[in-house]
């Protein structure tokens, strides 16, 4: 099980975040993305291989507006793999 933290920025303040489970070997990153979005009450986002590249290399990927199909209301959509310091 992983923990993933999604929080939604607005002139780069946190105006609503959620963290959500996952088990990473049942699950897909998209169907993680839905999940999240569900959560927070947003739409789902275009999920491009530089998304999933730079979660997988850095732990975080950046959704901007650009992003999404329908219109949002704030700058950024982070998500971000929290690490156990077991």
């Amino acid at each position: 099980m992983i923990k993933i933290w999604g929080k939604l920025l607005s002139h780069d303040k946190i105006i609503k975040s959620n963290t959500i489970e996952v088990d990473e070997k049942n699950t897909s990153f998209f169907d993680m993305l839905k999940d999240l979005c569900a959560s927070l009450n947003i739409p789902t986002p275009v999920l491009l291989d530089k998304h999933v590249y730079d979660f997988n290399l850095f732990n975080i990927c950046i959704f901007r507006p650009d992003d999404f199909i329908d219109s949002v209301v704030f700058d950024r959509f982070v998500l971000e793999h929290l690490k156990n310091d077991k």
